[in-house]
């Protein structure tokens, strides 16, 4: 009985623990990144003297550049969240398949397409937001 259990989950739970793991690599190799790029930022603005020194640097090209990786864009978000729908759906559908020539997996099946539709939904809202929230 457990060796049939494990004989039966044992794929999913390798697919989801690897799932797990290259979600907690890329966020602690972008936490690292954010926390290198704050540490660089704070010394850039250690150096100026006055406000009158920092005001002649945002006149500058870099002080411009400078000041771009401050501003907001939404798209990166919405084509990170569509990717992972896109996945996730069709991760699902693989699964589905799965059910038909195997059966027993059509429970994480639907739920892996669910979150798929879903992620899609919510990049098709948050663009279609966007868009209207943008200054003309």
């Amino acid at each position: 009985m457990f060796w049939e259990a494990v004989e039966e989950l044992g794929p999913l739970l390798l697919i989801f623990g690897a799932i797990v793991a290259i979600v907690w690599l890329r966020g602690r190799e972008r936490q690292v990144r954010l926390a290198k790029q704050a540490e660089t930022q704070q010394q850039l603005l250690a150096k100026f003297q006055s406000g009158q020194e920092l005001a002649e640097f945002i006149e500058t090209e870099g002080g411009r550049e400078f000041l771009s990786q401050f501003e907001s864009n939404p798209h990166g978000t919405i084509l990170a969240v569509l990717g992972a729908g896109i996945l996730a759906f069709v991760l699902g559908l693989g699964i589905l398949v799965m059910v038909i020539w195997e059966g027993g997996l059509l429970i994480p099946g639907v739920g892996i397409m669910a979150l798929g539709v879903g992620l899609i939904l919510a990049a098709v809202i948050s663009r279609r937001l966007s868009q209207e929230w943008q200054p003309d």
